[in-house]
């Protein structure tokens, strides 16, 4: 039964999970409208937990576009842990949006991200958490419209029935002709049948209970779309901690095995000018430090060099207040150079990564990998030289044609570059290949489950400790679900109802549940592997792309051929199909964009003129409410992020993975009040005190006294007081804790409605003395104890 005023999350609740932090929402400087005076209000959840979903590219570009209509909301929702999942299905509260704390079914529409095959139990949660059927044509009109998008939905078939609707291709145009619709069909009385067959209509929008055929939906000029993360700061630390800053959509190298480089085509560049002012404003809006410059290829954006000279005037000569940091996470051999390596390093040094794909030359050939492997051991030695110890490389098992050989080519190539470049480590990463929907290789044959595992031993015996390998357990369900039928939607859901949970997670994935899932129902999971022929009727053959049959094909025999397609973007044009009616490759001009080129001496003067004073400020602040269940790390990181959002001026560290001069008391722990809690932080300008006196970082999270020092302050552990109040039974309680016996040196007093401690011993743990002493696996589930101050101890 859903609780009918739900509101939050409550304390009982959430001190029983693990991480609470990632449910606790309301993230700072989220700007709320109106909820009673909006017209139209949408959820857009990412199937995955908050700090995996919050950084999406997708769901913020079309939040950010949502709130820009004034009548209009949008807000987030991610999927939960099991252990919050149990908690909530027990206790009756629905799953809730991330900053109005509102249930999903509040929503008018509630938009799902399918980035990920493995992402599928995820959604069946989203909507068994929010009291949804999961199914539909369960679905009667009081039910909020159900959206579905994302790269997979190439192939929507084994997921279709969860949906009323799918966009297929790029939603930052489309999503308002379906909202549109929505609103008119709102205000009628029409059945939800009626609202489908209009959605199905629209240009890129799939319909399941209609099985229309459509095309994929293109987004002309990137330029045209705006990102701002207006939700506020991220409330505590996300897997990709960042401003996601796309530089350009879609590949034309023409991977032959690349589901992207198909979906995303043709490509599209954001003009530098563009780029840098969201950067800036991103970084303004957040407090975030690092963007991440997103793209397929990275290396191939035209005016790259053009681009990081100005990053490199605008953040690190411009500013001595900020250790700015940016990253390319996918850099093509022969786009790295001494210049983008010494700006990598101006910030924070990450890890490389090359993928070679295959280990021998006639194997890249089939999946048209076209790079030149003494050009691999020229970039790695480069970054040898540069200050990089570590290299990644990444390969696929599996792929069509391959032989033995192949095999020991990896090998062999691992080889070779520790050979020509000493004393660099090298990670050797394998997964299987998978053949997508919508590529030359759709219909090949995935390698079974044993024969992934006979691959990996072969390779194990030869580079040992140095590979690392996905499980193979977790490639074969993605290449199931990835080319299943509409038959699937069956085995999901049941799988789901076993308790498949995170499938994408090597910690929560657990494979027998599929299998016993399938044997109940009948489905051989095998089917799905198998080689099609190219005269067969695919499941996704009604979703068009824009690329041809024909080309695809005709890759295909070239990939048999060991022909190389050239990259459309230098070379002739290869007539996938894609570029008509004002659809082509946007790219900058490199002779416009040469004025932003600032040199490296200039930068280097200016910044070692520097050597601003330091000013230390003693800080202290209340943990209440729900700030409670942030840890003491994150209470640190959300003071860093919010002074930094607000202007202040913090000192960071010097070298490779420059931090802000911080220091802090002992942790409290999370669960626990606290009256009175200390933080030093240092900042280059004298006289902040008042600004800082009485700002609140989060509900519960209030400065209350400031001093500032000439020095690092130093903060002593001294006698603490703590008030246990139990939640329950409280004489019962209080009776007992009154006759425990406490360590030498801890003094109690009963209160009226609880219990005084006072610890004059260090390292006293008070959590866990009564963890011990009354047998409770938690005590904050029987207790609220707060940390009391000083002045408010007498």
């Amino acid at each position: 039964m859903e609780k009918p005023e739900t509101t939050d999350y409550p304390y009982q609740l959430l001190i029983t999970v693990r991480k609470p932090s990632r449910y606790l929402g309301e993230e700072p400087f989220f700007k709320k409208k109106d909820w009673e005076k909006a017209e139209l209000k949408v959820c857009l959840c990412y199937p995955d937990l908050y700090e995996i979903g919050r950084s999406h590219l997708g769901i913020n570009i079309l939040a950010y576009l949502i709130n820009q209509q004034k009548t209009w909301l949008a807000d987030l929702a991610f999927a939960v842990a099991p252990d919050l999942e149990e908690a909530l299905k027990t206790q009756g509260y629905p799953l809730l949006s991330l900053n109005y704390r509102k249930p999903l079914k509040a929503f008018d529409v509630i938009g799902i991200s399918y980035a990920y095959e493995l992402s599928v139990t995820g959604i069946l949660q989203v909507l068994d958490l929010s009291v949804i059927p999961l199914r539909a044509n369960h679905r009667d009109r009081k039910v909020p419209l159900i959206l579905g998008g994302g790269p997979s939905c190439g192939n929507p078939e084994p997921i279709a029935e969860f949906f009323d609707a799918l966009i297929i291709g790029e939603a930052e145009e489309v999503i308002f002709e379906v909202l549109e619709i929505y609103k008119r069909w709102k205000s009628t009385q029409k059945s939800r049948q009626s609202l489908w067959e209009e959605l199905a209509q629209i240009e890129g929008v799939y319909v399941p209970e209609i099985k229309n055929r459509t095309k994929r939906r293109i987004l002309k000029d990137l330029n045209l779309e705006t990102l701002s993360w207006e939700f506020g700061t991220p409330l505590i630390e996300l897997s990709h901690d960042r401003v996601p800053m796309e530089i350009s959509r879609g590949c034309t190298r023409g991977c032959r095995f690349c589901e992207a480089s198909f979906y995303y085509r043709p490509v599209r560049e954001k003009s530098p000018n563009y780029i840098i002012n969201q950067i800036k404003k991103n970084f303004e809006g957040t407090g975030l430090t690092e963007a991440s410059l997103m793209s397929l290829s990275a290396g191939d954006y035209t005016v790259l060099k053009p681009l990081i000279n100005k990053l490199k005037e605008e953040f690190y000569l411009k500013t001595s207040y900020r250790k700015y940091a940016f990253s390319l996470p996918s850099l093509r051999v022969g786009s790295i150079d001494a210049e983008l390596l010494e700006f990598i390093k101006l910030g924070r040094k990450t890890g490389l990564t090359f993928a070679p794909e295959a280990g021998t030359e006639r194997l890249r050939r089939v999946i048209n990998k076209d790079i030149d492997i003494n050009q691999l051991i020229e970039d790695i030695r480069l970054a040898k030289k540069h200050g990089w110890t570590k290299i990644k490389l990444y390969f696929m098992i599996g792929l069509p044609t391959e032989e033995e050989e192949d095999l020991e080519g990896i090998y062999q190539l691992y080889r070779l570059i520790k050979k020509e470049v000493p004393q660099i480590g090298i990670t050797v990463s394998v997964s299987t290949f998978i053949p997508k929907p919508h590529t030359p290789f759709q219909w090949e044959r995935q390698i079974s489950i044993d024969e992934t595992y006979k691959k990996i031993r072969y390779l194990k015996e030869r580079l040992g400790k140095n590979l690392r390998y996905h499980q193979p357990e977790q490639s074969f369900l993605e290449g199931v679900i990835g080319r299943g039928d509409r038959g699937l939607s069956f085995l999901i859901e049941r799988a789901y109802q076993k308790g498949a949970r995170f499938d994408s997670w090597k910690d929560f994935f657990n494979f027998n549940l599929w299998v016993e899932a399938a044997k109940e129902l009948g489905i051989d999971l095998n089917v799905y592997l198998r080689e099609r022929s190219l005269e067969e009727d695919l499941p996704w053959d009604h979703i068009d792309l824009r690329i041809s049959k024909e080309y695809l094909i005709k890759e295909r025999k070239k990939a048999y051929q060991g022909e190389i397609t050239k990259d459309c973007r230098f070379e002739k044009c290869s007539k996938c199909g894609v570029c008509q009616k004002g659809i082509k490759n946007l790219l900058n001009n490199a002779e416009e964009s040469s004025l932003y080129l600032v040199s490296d001496l200039e930068i280097k003067s200016e910044r070692s003129s520097e050597n601003p004073k330091e000013y230390w400020y003693e800080i202290y602040y209340t943990k209440k409410d729900k700030a409670v269940f942030l840890s003491q790390l994150e209470v640190i990181r959300l003071f860093v992020l919010v002074l930094n959002k607000l202007g202040f001026p913090l000192v960071y560290t010097s070298g490779f993975h420059p931090h802000p001069k911080i220091v802090v008391e002992d942790a409290l722990p999370i669960g626990v009040f606290s009256e009175k809690e200390a933080i030093g932080v240092a900042m280059y300008e004298p006289g902040l005190s008042f600004k800082l006196k009485d700002l609140e970082i989060y509900p519960g999270l209030r400065i209350i006294e400031v001093f500032e020092r000439p020095f690092k302050p130093t903060f002593q552990r001294e006698q603490k007081v703590y008030q246990i109040i139990p939640l329950a039974e409280k004489d019962f309680w209080l009776n007992r804790l009154s006759n425990l016996s406490f360590p030498e040196g801890i003094e109690i007093e009963l209160k009226e409605k609880s219990l005084l401690i006072k610890a004059y011993i260090p390292n006293f743990s008070l959590l866990k003395f009564l963890k011990q002493v009354l047998t409770l696996d938690n005590p904050l589930s029987f207790f609220k104890i707060i940390k009391l101050s000083k002045y408010l101890e007498d």
